[in-house]
Protein backbone atom coordinates (compact mmCIF):
# COMPACT_ATOMS: atom_id res chain seq x y z
CA UNK A 1 0.00 0.00 0.00
CA UNK A 2 1.20 3.52 -0.80
CA UNK A 3 2.13 5.87 2.00
CA UNK A 4 -0.11 8.89 2.24
CA UNK A 5 1.81 11.96 1.04
CA UNK A 6 2.08 14.94 3.36
CA UNK A 7 -0.60 17.65 3.32
CA UNK A 8 1.36 20.11 1.18
CA UNK A 9 1.96 17.44 -1.47
CA UNK A 10 -1.73 16.52 -1.50
CA UNK A 11 -2.71 20.18 -1.75
CA UNK A 12 -0.34 20.70 -4.68
CA UNK A 13 -1.64 17.54 -6.35
CA UNK A 14 -5.24 18.74 -5.93
CA UNK A 15 -4.33 22.05 -7.54
CA UNK A 16 -2.08 20.80 -10.36
CA UNK A 17 -3.34 17.29 -11.12
CA UNK A 18 -6.75 16.44 -9.63
CA UNK A 19 -6.95 13.27 -11.72
CA UNK A 20 -3.77 11.96 -10.10
CA UNK A 21 -5.16 12.80 -6.66
CA UNK A 22 -8.34 10.89 -7.48
CA UNK A 23 -6.29 7.94 -8.73
CA UNK A 24 -4.31 7.99 -5.47
CA UNK A 25 -7.55 8.05 -3.45
CA UNK A 26 -8.97 5.08 -5.33
CA UNK A 27 -5.69 3.14 -5.23
CA UNK A 28 -5.32 3.63 -1.47
CA UNK A 29 -8.99 2.80 -0.86
CA UNK A 30 -8.70 -0.43 -2.84
CA UNK A 31 -5.52 -1.35 -0.95
CA UNK A 32 -7.28 -0.86 2.38
CA UNK A 33 -10.17 -3.03 1.22
CA UNK A 34 -7.79 -5.70 -0.08
CA UNK A 35 -6.08 -5.86 3.34
CA UNK A 36 -9.37 -6.05 5.26
CA UNK A 37 -10.89 -9.26 6.57
CA UNK A 38 -13.15 -11.20 4.22
CA UNK A 39 -16.10 -10.36 6.46
CA UNK A 40 -15.47 -6.61 6.15
CA UNK A 41 -14.65 -6.43 2.42
CA UNK A 42 -18.27 -6.26 1.16
CA UNK A 43 -19.16 -3.52 3.65
CA UNK A 44 -16.07 -1.50 2.78
CA UNK A 45 -16.72 -1.91 -0.96
CA UNK A 46 -20.30 -0.73 -0.43
CA UNK A 47 -19.05 2.24 1.59
CA UNK A 48 -16.53 3.15 -1.12
CA UNK A 49 -19.24 2.91 -3.76
CA UNK A 50 -21.47 5.19 -1.69
CA UNK A 51 -18.64 7.70 -1.24
CA UNK A 52 -17.96 7.62 -4.99
CA UNK A 53 -21.63 8.40 -5.68
CA UNK A 54 -21.57 11.30 -3.22
CA UNK A 55 -18.42 12.66 -4.86
CA UNK A 56 -20.03 12.34 -8.31
CA UNK A 57 -22.95 14.50 -7.14
CA UNK A 58 -20.64 17.36 -6.16
CA UNK A 59 -20.73 20.29 -8.57
CA UNK A 60 -17.57 21.93 -7.25
CA UNK A 61 -14.81 20.80 -4.87
CA UNK A 62 -16.39 22.85 -2.05
CA UNK A 63 -19.82 21.37 -2.76
CA UNK A 64 -18.31 17.88 -2.73
CA UNK A 65 -16.69 18.58 0.63
CA UNK A 66 -20.02 19.78 2.03
CA UNK A 67 -21.77 16.63 0.77
CA UNK A 68 -19.07 14.41 2.26
CA UNK A 69 -19.23 16.26 5.59
CA UNK A 70 -23.00 15.79 5.68
CA UNK A 71 -22.58 12.06 5.03
CA UNK A 72 -19.95 11.81 7.76
CA UNK A 73 -22.23 13.61 10.23
CA UNK A 74 -25.07 11.19 9.43
CA UNK A 75 -22.73 8.21 9.96
CA UNK A 76 -21.48 9.65 13.27
CA UNK A 77 -25.05 10.21 14.48
CA UNK A 78 -25.91 6.62 13.60
CA UNK A 79 -22.75 5.38 15.36
CA UNK A 80 -23.58 7.43 18.47
CA UNK A 81 -27.09 5.98 18.44
CA UNK A 82 -25.68 2.45 18.14
CA UNK A 83 -23.37 3.05 21.10
CA UNK A 84 -25.88 4.76 23.38
CA UNK A 85 -29.14 2.97 22.48
CA UNK A 86 -28.51 -0.02 20.20
CA UNK A 87 -32.14 -1.14 20.44
CA UNK A 88 -33.16 2.02 18.58
CA UNK A 89 -31.51 0.75 15.41
CA UNK A 90 -33.81 -2.25 15.24
CA UNK A 91 -36.93 -0.57 16.66
CA UNK A 92 -38.35 0.36 13.26
CA UNK A 93 -39.73 -2.53 11.28
CA UNK A 94 -41.05 -2.26 7.76
CA UNK A 95 -43.79 -4.36 6.26
CA UNK A 96 -42.64 -5.77 2.94
CA UNK A 97 -45.42 -6.32 0.45
CA UNK A 98 -44.91 -8.55 -2.58
CA UNK A 99 -44.85 -6.83 -5.94
CA UNK A 100 -47.72 -7.92 -8.15
CA UNK A 101 -47.17 -7.41 -11.85
CA UNK A 102 -50.11 -5.94 -13.74
CA UNK A 103 -51.72 -8.22 -16.26
CA UNK A 104 -51.73 -7.50 -19.98
CA UNK A 105 -55.52 -7.80 -20.11
CA UNK A 106 -56.53 -4.59 -21.96
CA UNK A 107 -60.25 -5.25 -21.50
CA UNK A 108 -59.97 -4.68 -17.75
CA UNK A 109 -58.08 -1.39 -18.11
CA UNK A 110 -59.75 2.00 -18.19
CA UNK A 111 -58.08 2.98 -21.46
CA UNK A 112 -59.89 2.95 -24.74
CA UNK A 113 -58.38 0.65 -27.36
CA UNK A 114 -57.51 3.55 -29.69
CA UNK A 115 -55.25 5.20 -27.08
CA UNK A 116 -53.16 2.10 -26.54
CA UNK A 117 -51.68 0.81 -23.34
CA UNK A 118 -48.32 1.22 -21.69
CA UNK A 119 -48.11 -2.56 -21.63
CA UNK A 120 -48.67 -2.99 -25.37
CA UNK A 121 -45.68 -4.30 -27.23
CA UNK A 122 -44.86 -2.76 -30.60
Amino acid sequence: MDDLPDFDTLKQLAHDDPEALEALRLRMSEAIIANASDAMKPRLQAQLSHINHVIARGRTPNHTNMLLMSELQQQLKRFALAVTTPEALTAEQATVHPFVRPTKDVSSSNQSPDKGSLLDED
